[in-house]
């Protein structure tokens, strides 16, 4: 692999690698002679040996080589289209077209799963490799159901392929899980057909849970589901999420794209599937076939703007109501001009929706928020679950959930699922039950002309309840933990003593222990504020956090935001320590990890050759008492993280001292919470006095507990 042109990467190329920016690695080719020479031009385009870059960013203390290797064949694996005609340039190989590779690349994952046998093995030449390949699709693939076309299309010297696979294997640890890394890097690839109509995994987890999957395959012990548009099986495999290893689960997909069809039968069988137990027709073969299952998932042909007015998906929706047995769900997705909006009465399909919700099959209807299809982010969409009921005293009536106005976050999903599944249970009783979304409305209402299908529930759910009822639910919460912190603490020893002679430690920089294999320094990410909102999954840390001007949590971003847009950054660990040099040296412990650092903050972890020498709470500590030292000569102190001196305490004082600040941090999380308690206490009291729904008994106030009394 050695001198192949895959092997070569661009100035570009290394930054989306490192997961910085472009002019960054101009940057450290200037400031460090011992970033790698090029291996070669191309049009006065350096390119470099990806393994020496690599090397380069591990030894520098720029990427860990748990993080970045994994990624390396991937990332090399996705630049091949764009490598094709340099390669066809220069006569060496011919590199597949970027439909042509990732089947490539899918059918030898699969085959690798099949015989559970190395796709390259030792001591064979690239003739002999391709062609054992051949005989071994064939072998399990005699009727070409999976993989044999695409193994047999190899071009004769494509055993670097192989390897090259089978490197991404053992660095996603399984088949299944590189079979998905390489599905979440299909807009990277270039196949339209991929991504074209591809949704977020939050949107895929809601229509999964709004059909009841798993209450259905508990109940009866199996469950059918189906899919008449199936793509590459995104919302299929959300479903197999839903359930877990259910032994009972069968798949009936149609697809008319042979391409996305096979995609889809090669991701079944890699995900542990038996033949026997999944069916998908493709092309001709499935024309007009609709599949029957207790749970179906559509997603409705996507369609320009301008001509959505003259469509009228309708028909085919109620087709698929007609066709449900009792107890059978279907979950439809298409444009919210025509699911959710109001529809004038001349347009076709506002006759059509109208007779389909006077039948009652139409249980919910979801207005979502917008770039849940990221490939098209101004298309709107909207949800509609189907269901047949034998007999529901809630006849005449269905819910209207609007989350368009916030992001699908995975609180927001689960919150709707309970709002929907909750209803159709057996001895629910809607008007007692508080809905975090969706509302129940006579659809005899919602037939008259212009009528929108959106009812939007308060934001609070203090704004929803105004009896009191749940504030002295929280309030008795609080008084009871306020009397839990208010009990007798064990006193604080530190244990601190007078040494008769001074012996102060030795000290060593940053950086030096960077190059000793004791710390490893990963760079903060540049996020764009527009992805930075009030709610999301990841903590983003920066300065401000830091420093304590922001809390952490003030800045959140969505899960699937992050991963989209920023493919090379990777979350804080555990124990990392992040820091901020500007204003002033400052270290904060991420004891829970799963932190987003933003630049120009960065993170110092903890390498297993340094936790003699340090733990998580004693690095913090003593960056933060470091101070910013001059170097000789240098007219003001350096602002490089690297040239702190830490000092090397002994071992026995590392453990005792970190045993120090565990109880001191124990004792300052107790009294801050004791004040947020407090402080909380206050402000509902004031609010619920000055709303009208509370009022405060006669009699001594401060010598018991404050008695917040409901008011009649």
């Amino acid at each position: 692999m050695s001198e192949l042109l895959t092997d070569l990467i661009s100035l570009p190329e290394v930054a989306a690698l490192a997961g910085v920016r472009r002019p960054v690695v101009t940057t450290w080719r200037r400031r460090h002679p011992s970033f790698p020479a090029p291996a070669q031009t191309d049009g006065g385009r350096p390119l470099f040996k990806a393994r020496e870059v690599v090397e380069w960013l591990v030894g520098t203390g720029r990427a860990d080589r748990s993080t970045i290797e994994p990624d390396l064949r991937l990332h090399l694996l996705t630049c091949l289209p764009l490598q094709a005609g340099v390669t066809a340039g220069v006569g060496r190989r011919r590199i597949l077209r970027p439909q042509e590779l990732v089947g490539a690349i899918t059918a030898l994952v699969c085959l690798h799963h099949l015989d559970d046998e190395p796709l390259r093995p030792a001591g064979y030449t690239d003739r002999q490799v391709v062609d054992a390949l051949r005989e071994r699709a064939a072998e399990a693939d005699w009727d070409d159901e999976l993989l044999r076309s695409e193994i047999d299309a190899l071009p004769p010297d494509a055993a670097w392929l192989a390897q090259v696979v089978d490197e991404l294997i053992e660095a996603a640890w399984g088949s299944a899980q590189a079979y998905e890394r390489v599905l979440a890097a299909r807009q990277r690839f270039g196949v339209p057909a991929l991504y074209e109509d591809a949704v977020t995994p939050q949107l895929a987890r809601l229509m999964a849970g709004l059909s009841g999957s798993r209450d259905r395959a508990d109940e009866y012990g199996h469950l059918r589901v189906a899919d008449h548009r199936a793509g590459a099986g995104d919302l299929l495999m959300a479903v197999r999420r839903e359930l877990g290893d259910h032994d009972a689960l069968a798949i009936d997909a149609v697809e008319s794209d042979r391409f996305l069809g096979r995609v889809l039968r090669r991701r079944l069988v890699v995900h542990g599937l038996p033949r026997g137990s999944w069916q998908v027709g493709i092309g001709a073969d499935a024309a007009g076939r609709r599949p029957v299952a207790d749970v179906l998932l559509m997603q409705l042909p996507y369609r320009p703007a301008e001509s959505r007015a003259d469509t009228d998906p309708f028909a085919e929706i109620g087709e698929i109501a007609r066709g449900l047995a009792p107890g059978q769900t279907a979950v439809v997705l298409g444009p919210a001009e025509l699911l959710v909006d109001a529809l004038p009465p001349y347009r076709p399909a506002a006759r059509s929706r109208n007779e389909l919700l006077a039948t009652g099959r139409v249980e919910a209807v979801v207005h979502l928020p917008g770039g849940l299809v990221p490939f098209r982010p101004g298309y709107r969409t909207g949800l509609w679950v189907l269901r047949r009921e034998q007999s529901s005293p809630w006849q005449g009536r269905l819910l209207l959930a609007d989350v368009s106005d916030r992001a699908l976050t995975d609180r927001v999903v689960d919150e709707l699922v309970v709002d929907v599944v909750t209803w159709r249970r057996q001895g629910h009783h809607p008007d007692r039950h508080l809905r975090a979304y969706a509302s129940q409305v006579n659809i005899a209402d919602l037939t008259l002309p212009r009528r929108p299908l959106t009812a939007r529930r308060p934001v609070r759910l203090r704004e929803a309840v105004r009896d009191g009822r749940v504030t002295i639910a929280e309030v008795a919460e609080m008084e009871a933990a306020l009397d839990d912190l208010s009990g007798p603490r064990p006193r604080l020893r530190s244990r601190l003593g007078a040494r008769d002679e001074r012996e102060q430690p030795g000290t060593r920089s940053v950086g030096a222990l960077v190059r000793d294999g004791h710390l490893l320094i990963v760079p903060g990410v540049r996020v764009a504020s527009d992805d930075v909102a009030p709610v999301g999954h990841h903590p983003v840390v920066g300065p401000d956090e830091v420093t304590g001007h922001a809390s952490i949590g003030s800045r959140l971003i969505d899960r699937a935001v992050f991963a989209e847009r920023y493919p090379r950054a990777r979350l804080t660990e555990p124990g990392d320590v992040i820091v901020s040099l500007a204003p002033a040296v400052r270290a904060l412990h991420d004891v829970g990890g799963f932190s987003v650092v933003e630049f120009p903050t960065r993170v110092v972890r903890i390498r297993p050759d340094g936790r003699a020498r340090f733990t998580p709470r004693l690095l913090t500590a003593l960056i933060n008492a470091a101070q910013k030292r001059r170097a000789p000569g240098a007219v003001r102190p350096s602002s490089r993280l690297t040239d702190l001196q830490l000092p090397l305490l002994t071992p026995s004082d590392v453990e005792r001292l970190d045993a120090l600040l565990a109880a001191l941090d124990e004792r300052r999380n107790l009294a801050r919470c004791e004040l947020d308690l407090l402080d909380d206490l206050g402000r509902r009291a004031v609010a619920g006095l000055t709303d009208g729904i509370l009022t405060i008994a006669e009699g001594p106030p401060p010598a018991g507990p404050l008695r917040v009394e409901e008011h009649d």
